[in-house]
């Protein structure tokens, strides 16, 4: 068992009951409000042998007292600034092999704009500069993308007519 810390973000609010309700299940949570949200991110500090164990657990505990996990934090959105950071590179020379106009080309394309900010996944990004431009950046650990997805997935299921060919998909 190792320690695993995360923070799963929730987008509704959690109130004082459904608070005292996760503190008596969970003594493991810290709650806080979610700056850039209507809800909350909940961090936990799991004794688990995985991350994903530790994920899926607490996501259960939020099952438990009716407060639905939206997706859980991690760092895989980046935006050019970051990727030159991560890269040590200037922020011109990664604005021109988004684009570009320096590079091998096929750059991943932007995952999200917001405020006129691309945003890029560093699951995608990371291959990219490993495999094309020669830079070592470390593989990274993609449970937390996958986390988010089927967190998603699972918001929309109930919407979804024919459920059982996306699970058929997954399986594939």
């Amino acid at each position: 068992m190792r320690q695993q810390q995360f923070s799963l973000v929730v987008d509704q609010p959690v109130d004082e009951s459904a608070q005292e309700a996760l503190m008596r299940r969970c003594p493991d949570v810290t709650i806080a409000r979610a700056p850039d949200r209507p809800g909350a991110v909940i961090s936990f500090d799991r004794d688990a042998p995985a991350l994903i164990d530790a994920i899926v657990s607490a996501v259960r505990d939020l099952d438990a007292i009716g407060v639905q996990a939206a997706g859980v934090r991690d760092d895989d959105l980046v935006t050019l600034a970051m990727i030159a950071d991560r890269v040590g590179r200037s922020r011109e020379a990664v604005r021109l092999w988004a684009v570009g106009r320096t590079g091998v080309g096929a750059f991943p394309a932007p995952a999200d704009v917001r405020l006129g900010v691309a945003h890029y996944r560093w699951s995608q990004v990371a291959p990219w500069l490993r495999e094309r431009m020669g830079v070592a950046v470390a593989d990274p650990e993609p449970v937390l993308t996958a986390v988010n997805l089927a967190l998603q997935l699972r918001a929309l299921a109930p919407r979804v007519s024919r459920m059982d060919a996306i699970r058929a998909l997954i399986a594939a």
